[in-house]
């Protein structure tokens, strides 16, 4: 699991160089918009989300569906192609802010994907993101 909450957060990810670049340029935007919709005038290497409105990428091997699987918090999952890769986008509910979750379909076990596939179909056209 890679918890963003600052745009270095973002270049560490794009050196790393094992997440694919265009997961890595939907994160970035939402990081953006983020960045934007606060009041402040803080310069963009100087500010940092909240805890509760972290970006959070999930790994092969996170425990996808303890974190997710409440039905009071879980807002939508969401599935997305964008060129070749496919992901989900999630949002859980934190109070009264969201964090975003994005995980590259098929990485995960079977039950976890299983998971991911039927919220997916039963949210589909419910959120907010369109690529």
């Amino acid at each position: 699991m890679k918890v963003i909450q600052c745009i270095n957060d973002i270049e560490a990810l794009k050196a790393f160089g094992q997440i694919p670049k265009p997961l890595i340029q939907v994160i970035e935007h939402d990081f953006l918009q983020l960045y934007k919709a606060e009041d402040r005038e803080t310069e963009l290497f100087q500010f940092y989300l909240p805890y509760q409105q972290t970006l959070i990428l999930l790994e092969a091997g996170d425990a996808v569906i303890k974190l997710l699987d409440d039905s009071f918090t879980l807002e939508y999952v969401e599935r997305h192609q964008q060129g070749l890769i496919e992901f989900y986008r999630i949002a859980k509910r934190f109070g009264h802010e969201f964090q975003l979750f994005y995980t590259l379909i098929g990485i995960h076990d079977e039950d976890t994907e299983q998971w991911l596939f039927e919220h997916a179909e039963w949210n589909e056209g419910r959120g907010d993101f369109s690529v």
